[in-house]
């Protein structure tokens, strides 16, 4: 007769069926992530014109400022406090509550600096309906507590809410968006949306983990703020090269030259995506295993690195081979100026795969968030410095090399970085005797 013990599963065993189960679950968000844009995004460029779109996009890409300072790296910091601590209820609530009070002030703060910025900004106040309208998806943002639940590692609700609502948000969109006027709907059926996944996703969070909500204390906020700094700058900083392209496209081209960069980077994103569910379900189980064992951890990522670099790969050189076909099946014959935009980012998939390993799963598993933060901060000023001029000169295509430059620079840096440190990814498979 078997021993109770032999019938009680391995530990780690079951973690890493958690981590399989919640890559599961992340990837069917993903394919709901894909679909649903891949549907609505060309018909949203078709109805609404370049124009139209450029605008909505320049819009909700500035809202996205709002989203990084809301966010405020919690998502990397707040998960990680949780996935150390997951098991303490009252630790967990601490960190629930900190989380949630420093969100609500930063909401604040942010609504405040954009009602100033349309005040004071002409070509802004002109169209200040679309710009608040895009700041009510960062409240719904602020609400859904996706750092809690990959803390906690329960993805599965993240992807039933987050998938449930982007469909009602895509089918009220086709119901009722069907011509340029409808811009400013277009924009609030996505808001809308967003603010109601947040407050499901807040319901279920409070309904079933129990916490224990009480106001934190002093220290506890200035401790929370503090493990969330050096993340929020980087995140800051990532969008100096991300968000910020499209951002100063719309200002220094206009609304048809950023409607272009755009949909280019939406279907770059969509790729990068690919490796997105794996991303978030690694990061805190790989902080889970380096409490034990640092080699047990390389090794593991050595294997994320080989999984996500090859997930990219073929579908970046397809993305390059193919830019033309592609850009005219999912927006029409309107967007082929978008197609040499999209040679020039077609690589960025793979790359980021390999940065969002070395970085975001290694650097700061290994405890160099001040030196991940520099490298993102030192990318921004870079891909400004470039991008402004290549974007005054060529526009979309500007903004286009300037990410693929600033990209390349922090992929290469993170290498000498770890190389520095005496970290190494043991990217050799081992093999049996």
């Amino acid at each position: 007769m078997k021993s109770e013990e032999s019938k009680t599963p391995h530990p780690r065993n079951a973690e890493r069926r958690r981590l399989f189960d919640n890559i599961g679950s992340l990837y069917l968000l993903q394919g709901v992530n894909y679909l649903i844009p891949m549907v609505v995004l060309p018909y949203l460029v078709r109805v609404l014109g370049m124009e139209t779109y450029g605008l909505v996009a320049f819009a909700q890409s500035f809202a996205q400022y709002f989203n990084i300072l809301t966010d405020y790296g919690f998502n990397f910091s707040a998960t990680r406090s949780i996935a150390q601590c997951r098991d303490e209820v009252g630790s967990i609530s601490e960190v629930f509550c900190c989380v949630f009070l420093i969100k609500f002030f930063l909401t604040a703060v942010g609504l405040t600096l954009l009602v100033c910025i349309l005040l004071v900004v002409p070509r802004m106040r002109h169209d200040w309906a679309i710009y608040m309208l895009a700041f009510v998806a960062v409240i719904g943002n602020v609400l859904f507590p996706v750092w809690f639940f990959q803390g906690v590692e329960k993805m599965r609700y993240i992807s039933v809410i987050s998938g449930s609502t982007k469909a009602i948000s895509a089918a009220l969109l086709f119901v009722f968006v069907h011509r340029p006027a409808d811009g400013l709907l277009a924009v609030a059926i996505q808001s809308a949306g967003m603010v109601l996944a947040g407050i499901i996703g807040l319901a279920v969070c409070l309904a079933t983990m129990h916490l224990d909500l009480q106001w934190p204390s002093w220290d506890s906020l200035k401790t929370c703020s503090s493990d969330g700094w050096h993340l929020f700058v980087s995140t800051a900083s990532v969008s100096l090269y991300t968000n910020t392209n499209v951002f100063l496209v719309g200002l220094l081209a206009g609304n048809v030259q950023a409607g272009y960069f755009s949909a280019a980077e939406k279907l770059i994103r969509a790729v990068s995506g690919l490796i997105g569910p794996i991303n978030q379900a690694v990061f805190p189980f790989v902080n889970s295993l380096a409490r034990t064992s640092s080699r047990a951890a390389l090794d593991f990522i050595a294997q994320c690195l080989r999984w996500m670099s090859g997930i990219t790969l073929m579908p970046a050189v397809a993305m390059f081979l193919l830019a033309r076909p592609i850009a005219v099946l999912c927006f029409g014959h309107a967007a082929l100026g978008a197609v040499p935009t999209l040679r020039w980012i077609a690589p960025l998939p793979f790359l980021i795969a390999i940065s969002n390993v070395l970085g975001i799963q290694t650097m700061l598993i290994f405890g160099l968030d001040k030196q991940f933060s520099r490298i993102l901060i030192s990318a921004g000023v870079v891909n400004i410095a470039l991008g402004v001029p290549l974007i005054a000169l060529r526009g979309a295509q500007g903004a286009g090399i300037s990410v693929l430059v600033t990209e390349t620079v922090v992929t290469l840096t993170m290498i000498l970085v770890l190389r520095h440190h005496k970290i190494r990814i043991p990217l050799r498979q081992k093999t049996a005797v």
